[in-house]
Protein backbone atom coordinates (compact mmCIF):
# COMPACT_ATOMS: atom_id res chain seq x y z
CA UNK A 1 0.00 0.00 0.00
CA UNK A 2 1.41 3.48 -0.86
CA UNK A 3 2.49 5.56 2.10
CA UNK A 4 0.37 8.64 2.89
CA UNK A 5 1.85 11.85 1.55
CA UNK A 6 1.18 15.53 1.98
CA UNK A 7 -1.67 16.91 -0.11
CA UNK A 8 -0.58 18.97 -3.10
CA UNK A 9 -3.70 21.11 -2.86
CA UNK A 10 -3.86 22.82 0.58
CA UNK A 11 -7.41 23.91 1.30
CA UNK A 12 -7.35 25.25 4.83
CA UNK A 13 -9.42 28.32 5.65
CA UNK A 14 -7.55 31.61 5.76
CA UNK A 15 -6.59 31.80 9.44
CA UNK A 16 -6.67 35.60 9.34
CA UNK A 17 -10.33 35.52 8.29
CA UNK A 18 -11.26 33.54 11.41
CA UNK A 19 -11.12 36.80 13.40
CA UNK A 20 -14.23 37.91 11.49
CA UNK A 21 -16.22 35.01 12.92
CA UNK A 22 -16.53 36.26 16.47
CA UNK A 23 -15.13 35.88 19.96
CA UNK A 24 -15.33 32.09 20.26
CA UNK A 25 -13.67 31.56 16.90
CA UNK A 26 -10.85 33.96 17.83
CA UNK A 27 -10.33 32.14 21.12
CA UNK A 28 -10.22 28.81 19.26
CA UNK A 29 -7.73 30.14 16.72
CA UNK A 30 -5.51 31.58 19.46
CA UNK A 31 -5.75 28.52 21.70
CA UNK A 32 -7.26 30.60 24.52
CA UNK A 33 -8.79 27.74 26.52
CA UNK A 34 -9.94 29.87 29.51
CA UNK A 35 -11.83 32.16 27.12
CA UNK A 36 -13.38 29.18 25.35
CA UNK A 37 -14.62 27.82 28.68
CA UNK A 38 -15.93 31.23 29.76
CA UNK A 39 -17.94 31.62 26.55
CA UNK A 40 -19.30 28.08 26.48
CA UNK A 41 -20.23 28.03 30.14
CA UNK A 42 -22.58 30.91 29.35
CA UNK A 43 -23.70 29.70 25.92
CA UNK A 44 -22.95 25.99 25.36
CA UNK A 45 -24.95 25.84 22.12
CA UNK A 46 -22.50 28.23 20.42
CA UNK A 47 -19.93 25.42 20.30
CA UNK A 48 -21.31 24.46 16.88
CA UNK A 49 -21.78 27.96 15.45
CA UNK A 50 -21.02 28.15 11.73
CA UNK A 51 -19.16 31.11 10.25
CA UNK A 52 -20.30 31.75 6.68
CA UNK A 53 -17.68 34.50 6.38
CA UNK A 54 -14.96 31.86 6.67
CA UNK A 55 -16.02 28.91 4.52
CA UNK A 56 -18.73 27.72 6.92
CA UNK A 57 -16.27 26.48 9.55
CA UNK A 58 -17.07 25.81 13.20
CA UNK A 59 -14.97 26.78 16.26
CA UNK A 60 -13.42 23.33 16.50
CA UNK A 61 -12.37 23.51 12.84
CA UNK A 62 -10.88 26.95 13.51
CA UNK A 63 -8.82 25.46 16.35
CA UNK A 64 -7.76 22.45 14.27
CA UNK A 65 -6.53 24.40 11.24
CA UNK A 66 -4.71 26.81 13.57
CA UNK A 67 -2.81 23.98 15.21
CA UNK A 68 -4.36 24.58 18.64
CA UNK A 69 -4.79 21.06 20.02
CA UNK A 70 -5.63 22.16 23.58
CA UNK A 71 -8.43 24.29 22.15
CA UNK A 72 -9.64 21.35 20.06
CA UNK A 73 -9.69 19.19 23.20
CA UNK A 74 -11.58 21.85 25.17
CA UNK A 75 -14.20 22.26 22.43
CA UNK A 76 -14.61 18.49 22.20
CA UNK A 77 -15.14 18.41 25.96
CA UNK A 78 -18.10 20.73 25.32
CA UNK A 79 -19.44 18.20 22.80
CA UNK A 80 -18.42 19.98 19.60
CA UNK A 81 -19.77 18.23 16.53
CA UNK A 82 -16.64 17.09 14.70
CA UNK A 83 -18.64 15.74 11.76
CA UNK A 84 -19.80 19.16 10.48
CA UNK A 85 -18.13 19.87 7.12
CA UNK A 86 -17.09 23.18 5.60
CA UNK A 87 -18.45 24.85 2.46
CA UNK A 88 -16.52 22.40 0.25
CA UNK A 89 -17.74 19.46 2.34
CA UNK A 90 -14.24 18.95 3.71
CA UNK A 91 -14.04 17.15 7.02
CA UNK A 92 -12.13 18.47 10.01
CA UNK A 93 -9.68 15.59 9.46
CA UNK A 94 -8.87 16.72 5.91
CA UNK A 95 -8.63 20.36 6.90
CA UNK A 96 -6.28 19.60 9.79
CA UNK A 97 -4.07 17.47 7.54
CA UNK A 98 -4.04 20.10 4.77
CA UNK A 99 -2.92 22.64 7.37
CA UNK A 100 -0.05 20.36 8.41
CA UNK A 101 -1.47 19.34 11.80
CA UNK A 102 -1.42 15.57 11.56
CA UNK A 103 -1.23 15.23 15.35
CA UNK A 104 -4.61 16.94 15.69
CA UNK A 105 -6.17 14.78 12.97
CA UNK A 106 -4.85 11.68 14.71
CA UNK A 107 -6.09 12.92 18.09
CA UNK A 108 -9.61 13.31 16.67
CA UNK A 109 -9.46 9.89 15.01
CA UNK A 110 -8.40 8.33 18.32
CA UNK A 111 -10.96 10.23 20.40
CA UNK A 112 -13.86 9.31 18.10
CA UNK A 113 -13.36 5.65 17.16
CA UNK A 114 -16.83 5.48 15.57
CA UNK A 115 -16.22 8.45 13.26
CA UNK A 116 -15.85 7.48 9.60
CA UNK A 117 -12.30 8.50 8.61
CA UNK A 118 -12.06 8.82 4.82
CA UNK A 119 -8.77 10.66 4.29
CA UNK A 120 -6.11 8.16 3.12
CA UNK A 121 -3.33 10.19 4.74
CA UNK A 122 -4.33 8.61 8.05
CA UNK A 123 -3.93 4.84 8.37
CA UNK A 124 -7.58 4.41 9.33
CA UNK A 125 -8.65 6.42 6.30
CA UNK A 126 -6.44 4.42 3.92
CA UNK A 127 -7.84 1.20 5.37
CA UNK A 128 -11.43 2.44 5.02
CA UNK A 129 -11.00 3.56 1.39
CA UNK A 130 -9.30 0.27 0.52
CA UNK A 131 -12.09 -1.73 2.15
CA UNK A 132 -14.72 0.28 0.25
CA UNK A 133 -12.86 -0.27 -3.02
CA UNK A 134 -12.80 -4.06 -2.67
CA UNK A 135 -16.36 -4.18 -1.37
CA UNK A 136 -17.55 -2.35 -4.49
CA UNK A 137 -15.40 -4.54 -6.72
CA UNK A 138 -16.79 -7.74 -5.22
CA UNK A 139 -20.36 -6.64 -6.00
CA UNK A 140 -19.68 -6.25 -9.74
CA UNK A 141 -19.72 -9.53 -11.72
CA UNK A 142 -18.51 -7.96 -14.98
CA UNK A 143 -14.70 -7.75 -14.93
CA UNK A 144 -14.70 -4.84 -17.42
CA UNK A 145 -16.81 -2.78 -15.01
CA UNK A 146 -14.78 -3.43 -11.84
CA UNK A 147 -12.75 -0.52 -10.41
CA UNK A 148 -9.12 -0.48 -11.67
CA UNK A 149 -6.56 -1.09 -8.92
CA UNK A 150 -4.23 1.60 -10.25
CA UNK A 151 -6.84 4.27 -9.42
CA UNK A 152 -6.92 3.12 -5.80
CA UNK A 153 -3.12 3.09 -5.67
CA UNK A 154 -2.60 6.67 -6.79
CA UNK A 155 -5.50 8.07 -4.74
CA UNK A 156 -4.12 6.45 -1.59
CA UNK A 157 -1.06 8.69 -1.86
CA UNK A 158 -3.22 11.72 -1.00
CA UNK A 159 -0.99 13.69 -3.39
CA UNK A 160 -2.67 15.07 -6.52
CA UNK A 161 0.69 15.46 -8.25
CA UNK A 162 0.90 11.65 -8.29
CA UNK A 163 -2.52 11.10 -9.83
CA UNK A 164 -2.77 9.84 -13.41
CA UNK A 165 -2.84 12.65 -16.03
CA UNK A 166 -6.39 13.70 -16.84
CA UNK A 167 -6.32 13.20 -20.61
CA UNK A 168 -4.65 9.80 -20.46
CA UNK A 169 -7.38 7.94 -18.58
CA UNK A 170 -9.91 5.35 -19.72
CA UNK A 171 -13.67 5.69 -19.27
CA UNK A 172 -13.46 3.31 -16.32
CA UNK A 173 -10.61 5.25 -14.69
CA UNK A 174 -12.48 8.57 -14.96
CA UNK A 175 -15.64 7.10 -13.46
CA UNK A 176 -13.97 5.21 -10.63
CA UNK A 177 -11.72 8.12 -9.74
CA UNK A 178 -14.88 10.21 -9.41
CA UNK A 179 -16.46 7.61 -7.13
CA UNK A 180 -13.40 7.19 -4.92
CA UNK A 181 -12.80 10.94 -4.58
CA UNK A 182 -16.40 11.30 -3.39
CA UNK A 183 -15.80 8.52 -0.87
CA UNK A 184 -12.59 10.24 0.25
CA UNK A 185 -14.50 13.51 0.55
CA UNK A 186 -12.55 15.66 -1.90
CA UNK A 187 -15.37 16.98 -4.06
CA UNK A 188 -13.42 20.01 -5.41
CA UNK A 189 -10.66 17.72 -6.70
CA UNK A 190 -13.27 15.44 -8.27
CA UNK A 191 -14.93 18.36 -10.03
CA UNK A 192 -11.64 19.86 -11.16
CA UNK A 193 -10.30 16.63 -12.61
CA UNK A 194 -13.35 14.70 -13.75
CA UNK A 195 -16.05 17.11 -14.96
CA UNK A 196 -16.21 19.13 -18.14
CA UNK A 197 -17.06 22.81 -17.78
CA UNK A 198 -19.64 22.12 -20.49
CA UNK A 199 -21.40 19.56 -18.28
CA UNK A 200 -25.15 19.09 -18.67
CA UNK A 201 -26.98 17.41 -15.82
CA UNK A 202 -30.52 16.42 -14.86
CA UNK A 203 -30.98 16.07 -11.11
CA UNK A 204 -34.25 14.61 -9.79
CA UNK A 205 -35.78 12.90 -6.76
CA UNK A 206 -35.33 14.76 -3.47
CA UNK A 207 -34.04 17.71 -5.53
CA UNK A 208 -35.51 18.51 -8.95
CA UNK A 209 -32.97 20.56 -10.87
CA UNK A 210 -31.36 21.00 -14.25
CA UNK A 211 -27.78 22.09 -13.72
CA UNK A 212 -24.96 23.17 -16.01
CA UNK A 213 -21.18 23.27 -16.03
CA UNK A 214 -18.85 22.83 -13.08
CA UNK A 215 -20.86 25.28 -11.00
CA UNK A 216 -23.81 22.96 -11.50
CA UNK A 217 -21.99 19.88 -10.20
CA UNK A 218 -20.77 21.95 -7.25
CA UNK A 219 -24.38 22.75 -6.45
CA UNK A 220 -25.43 19.12 -6.80
CA UNK A 221 -22.61 18.08 -4.44
CA UNK A 222 -23.67 20.77 -1.96
CA UNK A 223 -27.23 19.49 -1.97
CA UNK A 224 -26.17 15.87 -1.54
CA UNK A 225 -23.84 16.71 1.34
CA UNK A 226 -26.57 18.82 2.92
CA UNK A 227 -28.74 15.75 3.41
CA UNK A 228 -26.17 12.95 3.85
CA UNK A 229 -24.00 13.24 6.98
CA UNK A 230 -21.11 11.08 5.68
CA UNK A 231 -19.69 9.77 2.40
CA UNK A 232 -20.26 6.11 3.31
CA UNK A 233 -22.24 5.34 0.15
CA UNK A 234 -22.98 1.83 -1.06
CA UNK A 235 -22.26 1.78 -4.80
CA UNK A 236 -23.27 -1.43 -6.58
CA UNK A 237 -24.46 -2.62 -9.96
CA UNK A 238 -22.04 -0.44 -11.95
CA UNK A 239 -21.86 -1.14 -15.68
CA UNK A 240 -19.14 0.44 -17.81
CA UNK A 241 -19.81 0.57 -21.57
CA UNK A 242 -16.33 1.72 -22.55
CA UNK A 243 -16.91 1.78 -26.32
CA UNK A 244 -19.86 4.15 -25.98
CA UNK A 245 -18.44 6.11 -23.03
CA UNK A 246 -21.47 5.42 -20.84
CA UNK A 247 -21.45 4.29 -17.21
CA UNK A 248 -24.54 3.44 -15.15
CA UNK A 249 -24.51 2.82 -11.41
CA UNK A 250 -26.93 1.91 -8.64
CA UNK A 251 -26.28 3.18 -5.13
CA UNK A 252 -27.87 3.38 -1.71
CA UNK A 253 -27.11 4.92 1.64
CA UNK A 254 -27.90 4.31 5.30
CA UNK A 255 -26.74 6.24 8.36
CA UNK A 256 -28.13 4.62 11.50
CA UNK A 257 -27.18 7.53 13.75
CA UNK A 258 -29.21 10.12 11.83
CA UNK A 259 -31.73 7.61 10.36
CA UNK A 260 -31.01 9.00 6.90
CA UNK A 261 -31.46 6.54 4.03
CA UNK A 262 -31.36 6.54 0.24
CA UNK A 263 -32.84 3.29 -1.10
CA UNK A 264 -32.90 3.98 -4.82
CA UNK A 265 -29.95 5.99 -6.16
CA UNK A 266 -29.26 5.56 -9.88
CA UNK A 267 -26.80 7.70 -11.86
CA UNK A 268 -25.62 7.64 -15.47
CA UNK A 269 -22.51 9.29 -16.94
CA UNK A 270 -21.38 10.09 -20.47
CA UNK A 271 -17.59 10.41 -20.52
CA UNK A 272 -15.51 12.00 -23.28
CA UNK A 273 -12.47 9.71 -23.22
CA UNK A 274 -10.35 12.07 -25.34
CA UNK A 275 -10.74 14.85 -22.78
CA UNK A 276 -10.96 12.54 -19.78
CA UNK A 277 -14.08 14.35 -18.56
CA UNK A 278 -17.71 13.64 -17.69
CA UNK A 279 -19.88 15.67 -20.09
CA UNK A 280 -23.42 14.47 -19.30
CA UNK A 281 -24.80 13.19 -15.99
CA UNK A 282 -28.25 11.97 -14.99
CA UNK A 283 -28.90 11.70 -11.23
CA UNK A 284 -31.91 10.28 -9.41
CA UNK A 285 -32.18 9.60 -5.69
CA UNK A 286 -34.72 9.99 -2.89
CA UNK A 287 -33.63 10.76 0.66
CA UNK A 288 -35.63 9.62 3.69
CA UNK A 289 -35.21 10.76 7.29
CA UNK A 290 -36.62 8.28 9.80
CA UNK A 291 -38.83 6.89 7.04
CA UNK A 292 -40.16 10.28 5.86
CA UNK A 293 -39.34 11.44 2.32
CA UNK A 294 -37.31 14.67 2.24
CA UNK A 295 -38.69 16.82 -0.57
CA UNK A 296 -36.30 19.70 -1.29
CA UNK A 297 -35.69 20.32 2.46
CA UNK A 298 -35.69 23.92 3.63
CA UNK A 299 -32.24 23.65 5.23
CA UNK A 300 -30.66 23.00 1.83
CA UNK A 301 -32.20 25.94 -0.03
CA UNK A 302 -30.20 28.96 -1.07
CA UNK A 303 -31.67 32.46 -1.19
CA UNK A 304 -30.51 32.69 -4.79
CA UNK A 305 -30.29 29.32 -6.59
CA UNK A 306 -27.12 28.82 -8.65
CA UNK A 307 -27.19 27.69 -12.30
CA UNK A 308 -30.71 26.30 -11.96
CA UNK A 309 -33.48 26.45 -14.57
Amino acid sequence: MPQPAASSQPTKPNVANIDKCGELFRAAKDGDVPKIKQILDKDPKSVDDICTACRSITPVIAAAVSGQQKAVEALCNYHANVEIRDVDSYTIIKLALDAGHKEIAQYLADRYPDMVITDPRLPRGAEWVTDQFWEMSDKIPDDASKPPENVLEYLLTGDEDKYKPIAGRTVSEVYWEHILLRYIGDTPCDIRRNYSDELKMAFVGTFDRILYKQDGIKESARLLNCVLPTTAYNVYGTHVAADQGWVTERWEYEDKKSKITVPDGIDSFLIDVKKGKIVVMLINYRVYEDGKFLDNPQRCRLKEPHTVV
